[in-house]
């Protein structure tokens, strides 16, 4: 087995349990929306990764090594870009349908390889380019066929996936040299205090909760919800930071959309939401797309090379 597969069989691996984690995830938190609003979603969410992440930073020497000689700007710019795009997510999540959701995340290989021409000078390979023209076709259908100009609400997915696109990228250069758990610590000590002068002040990006009588069965389930999602919530995270490791930036957010089939079954299965012909071709076309783009392929080539 050459150095290649054995990248992209251990790229595959974290992708797995990273997405695994994200169905966990959006299952508690459309759970959990009718009774928190999303900021508080938001602040368990962070609450459950800050308390996991540090359980491992101070249990090593190496770790807190790397804490103590951070350099924290970077961190906190991400983590702030990182905080508005999780807002507009978990909004997306709670009140949109997830075959929906998922299907226009398209954006991130878009992104990504936007990002990596501008910023880096890089064009990406033929099968590359291949997969992400199946993603622009794909979501250029999407949107004439839904009418997102009738509905601005439907942006908000598409904003989310262009802020954590950036996010995804500036992890990727933070995991060459931090520890993943540590990224994570740091990434939630700044977000956690945020998220709590956000309620404090009242402030909230989505409606009240609905009020409803409470019975035992209610209690168990929220508290298994918070559970999963403090949890999963840690997962997600660390599983994408070491995926990252493995796989170009690109590959990484070409692989990230094919939480559409997932969460779609999810929707179906679980929520019993039925999916819209008018979304099926455009996502057959957005997940071929992304498949072609996260296939093991040589390094994206620079404009003056």
């Amino acid at each position: 087995m050459d150095r290649l597969t054995r990248r992209f069989l251990a790229f595959s691996v974290w992708m797995l349990a990273y997405f695994l984690a994200y169905i966990a995830v959006a299952i508690a938190i459309r759970y959990l929306s009718h009774s928190f609003r999303i900021v508080e979603i938001a602040a368990i969410r962070s609450a459950g990764s800050l308390i996991l992440a540090g359980f491992f930073v101070f249990r090593s020497k190496a770790v807190l090594h790397q804490l103590a000689g951070m350099q924290f700007g970077y961190h906190v710019q991400r983590s702030l870009i990182h905080l508005i795009g999780s807002l507009a997510l978990i909004w997306s999540l709670a009140n949109l349908p997830l075959g929906f959701i998922a299907t226009i995340e398209f954006s991130g290989p878009l992104f990504a390889a936007m990002l990596g021409l501008v910023v880096a000078g890089l064009i990406p390979g033929p099968v590359a380019c291949l997969g992400l023209s199946l993603i622009a076709v794909g979501s250029a259908y999407l949107l004439f066929s839904q009418g997102v100009s009738h509905d601005p609400r439907l942006l908000i997915p598409v904003g989310a996936v262009a802020l954590l696109t950036i996010t995804n990228l500036m992890l990727a250069r933070l995991a060459e040299s931090k520890s993943v758990v540590l990224i994570v610590f740091v990434m939630h000590a700044v977000q956690l205090p945020v998220y709590l002068c956000a309620l404090l002040i009242g402030l909230d990006v989505g409606g009240t909760a609905q009020p409803r009588d409470v019975h035992l069965e209610d209690v168990l389930g929220v508290s298994l919800a918070v559970a999963v999602l403090m949890l999963a919530g840690f997962v997600t995270q660390t599983a994408l930071a070491n995926a990252s490791r493995y796989g170009s930036a690109l590959q990484l957010c070409a692989a990230d959309t094919l939480r559409v089939p997932f969460l779609t079954l999810i929707g179906y299965f679980v929520f019993k939401e039925m999916l819209s012909e008018s979304i099926v071709l455009p996502g057959l076309l957005v997940v071929a797309g992304a498949i072609i783009t996260s296939l093991p392929q040589t390094r994206a080539r620079s404009r003056q090379g």
